[in-house]
């Protein structure tokens, strides 16, 4: 019995219980396989191919089946007005997807050469998807877009989607994002180094001007009695002044911008042992290889935050930074052998910014009690694709509730 095309699209929305947006049908195209497993789907292959193709012919997205030989099966409205915006007639069903590929690869073309690559690994069952993320050549010079490839079995059936999104103004979006935070660093930066000279310069001279009146004192007073208290006025000055330095030199450390990282928390570490009178020892394993100057300056600003701590709080006598290089994360571990980070601190707006921060890179931010003393733990990966797609995720929860429209320029998926 034949089942009405017209029925088809409201029945496969209420049959998988999807959002009828443009966002839940792509979310359906997605997950499709498992959706229609969840809910029972016993259909014939050719059924799903139906219902699918109705779920996709309305979506922006280029979106295209294929077969388990990589030959076209199915293609959207979108698809078709891409093909037909660069010239590629022949990507229509029926066409083999790889090979087309392939023949763009062979003109050098280097999209086309990962997606060829990708599509082998799926036939050898090494993954089941990929995702890559490109910049358009002509005639859409300058759009950037996301393809995504996942394969899956319906019916017993193998199938693999293609779905290209036009991710530009996200792209832009992020670009913006990122200058504008690097805007509030340095002028945070800059704020941070006037405070110090302003400390440096203006308290410790008035510092030193109550020493001086101190020891005119010491010298000139008669009584005997004083002498003890005047003694005590200028160790507590002495204690005051080095807690001033220690201060001044947090706030306004060396210059990430003009070391590399492992040279500025070298240079921090040595500045902060000399005014501090801690013992503090710097570990360097391996040569850090961020891919960004956003996960150099996290990790160094834990570092500066964690020392500050160590200082304010912890009654430490030992401390250690150990700067490490994984396969594919670059670690920092802060460790004391004080009394512990108060609760209140680890929970503080310091703490919790570069854990904030930290995730926002992919990365993470762990806080260990030991016996005695502390362990902060900073992990940020050194890949730039995963520092890309956590800030896409960080980008993505922040302004999902005002991202529902979507702009999207039909382009070729191996443009």
């Amino acid at each position: 019995m034949s089942v009405r095309t017209d029925d088809m699209v409201p029945r496969a929305i209420e049959f998988l219980e999807l959002d009828a947006t443009s966002d839940g049908l792509l979310a359906a195209v997605d997950n499709s396989p498992a959706l229609f497993c969840e809910h029972g789907f016993t259909g014939c292959a050719p059924a799903f191919t139906e219902i699918w193709q109705h779920l996709v012919d309305g979506l922006p997205e280029e979106i295209a089946l294929l077969d388990r030989n990589w030959a076209i099966l199915i293609t959207n409205r979108s698809w078709a007005k891409a093909s037909e915006l660069y010239g590629h007639f022949s990507l229509i069903p029926g066409t083999s997807y790889l090979e087309f590929c392939r023949r763009l690869a062979g003109e050098g073309l280097e999209v086309a050469k990962d997606i060829v690559s990708g599509i082998e690994e799926l036939a050898e069952g090494k993954r089941s998807g990929f995702e890559l993320v490109y910049r358009a050549s002509d005639p859409e010079v300058g759009n950037d877009y996301r393809l995504s490839v996942n394969q899956f079995e319906v019916a017993g059936q193998k199938f693999t989607s293609v779905t290209r999104s036009d991710i530009t103004r996200l792209i832009e979006l992020r670009r913006l994002r990122e200058d504008f935070s690097g805007s509030v660093m340095r002028e945070q930066a800059e704020d941070r180094r006037r405070i110090g000279r302003e400390i440096h310069d203006s308290t410790m001279q008035l510092l030193a001007s109550i020493g001086l009146m101190i020891g005119h004192l010491k010298q000139t007073s008669e009584a005997a009695a004083s002498q003890p208290i005047l003694e005590e006025m200028q160790d507590l000055l002495s204690e005051a002044q080095r807690e001033i330095r220690s201060i001044s030199y947090l706030i306004h450390p060396p210059v990430l911008g003009k070391l590399t990282l492992a040279e500025a928390v070298k240079s921090l570490v040595e500045g902060f042992a000399r005014r501090t009178d801690l013992d503090v020892q710097l570990d360097l394993v391996d040569e850090p290889r961020l891919c960004c100057p956003a996960a150099e300056g996290a990790i160094y600003r834990v570092v500066q935050e964690a020392l500050a701590n160590v200082h304010r709080h912890s009654h430490a006598r030992h401390a250690t930074v150990r700067l490490s290089q994984g396969q594919a994360v670059t670690h920092v571990v802060i460790s004391d052998d004080g009394t512990g980070i108060p609760a209140a601190v680890a929970s503080g707006v310091g703490l919790s910014g570069m854990r904030a921060r930290l995730a926002e890179l992919g990365g993470r931010l762990t806080i260990r009690r030991r016996s005695p003393g502390t362990a902060v733990i900073a992990s940020v990966p050194s890949d730039r694709g995963i520092i890309n797609r956590a800030r896409t995720r960080a980008r993505d929860a922040a302004g999902d509730a005002g991202n529902k429209a979507r702009n999207r320029t039909p382009a070729h998926h191996c443009s």
